[in-house]
């Protein structure tokens, strides 16, 4: 069972030291590639620099195409069915984060999708930082058993109702934002903060890309195992 008591603010120091406004948000989508493949939920939850929630919103988007790996988010054409698309909502997205600093866990992966369906629209996100917990929480040296979103819950006993389903996913997030502030206010260390615009060294780019090759194969595998697994064994074959 999840809280809903307000969070308490952040120490004054720690908003004085980072005098952000946040945009913590979450997508779920049909796969991995944002040129082929779609957001299914979007969800965003606005702080202001004390940590305090200004603004939740989330939805389901249609994403025209089969939702994909039902099993990982759970989201099927069903629950789908009277979303609105993301043209529809990309106003409200825009709004959401603009002249904010985006946060999100893997916050190139959230970006690259956001930016993808904006662009398909014709539309913009309007801000130039992005932060990913990932990367701080690698700087901070947090002494989670792995920098997974879950791994961190567990480590700030941050409880998770609904892993993988972007509005509870942004709910814990927020959390594990407030406690990885207060330590990178205790260790001084600066906020990774990027600028989602700029270019991707091509190295970069080619790890990404194998990280891509790398899920087809695995799933495409899963699949093939599956098939025979489910073939009845023919003795005299």
């Amino acid at each position: 069972m999840t809280s809903t008591t307000p969070p308490e603010p952040l120490p004054v120091e720690v908003s004085r030291r980072f005098p952000h406004n946040y945009a913590v948000l979450d997508v779920e989508t049909t796969g991995l590639d944002p040129r082929h493949h779609r957001v299914l939920q979007v969800a965003v939850t606005q702080l202001d620099a004390s940590g305090s929630i200004e603004r939740r919103w989330s939805t389901l988007v249609d994403p025209g195409v089969d939702p994909g790996p039902v099993d990982l988010h759970g989201i099927t054409s069903e629950r789908l069915a009277g979303a609105p698309t993301f043209a529809q909502i990309a106003p409200t997205v825009a709004d959401l984060v603009r002249d904010r600093v985006v946060v999100a866990h893997n916050a190139r992966f959230d970006w690259a999708f956001l930016a993808a369906e904006a662009k398909r629209v014709g539309s913009t996100l309007p801000t130039r930082e992005r932060l990913c917990t990932i990367e701080l929480t690698r700087a901070l040296k947090t002494p989670a058993a792995t920098f997974s979103l879950e791994s961190l819950c567990t480590y700030w006993d941050v409880p998770q109702a609904r892993p993988h389903d972007a509005e509870d996913d942004v709910r814990v997030l927020v959390e594990v934002l407030r406690h990885a502030l207060t330590d990178a206010h205790i260790q001084r260390i600066a906020l990774p903060i990027r600028d989602p615009y700029a270019r991707i060294p091509l190295r970069r780019k080619l790890r990404r890309r194998y990280r891509r090759l790398r899920w087809k194969l695995r799933r495409r595998w899963n699949n093939i195992r599956a098939h025979a697994h489910g073939v009845p064994h023919n003795p005299q074959a």
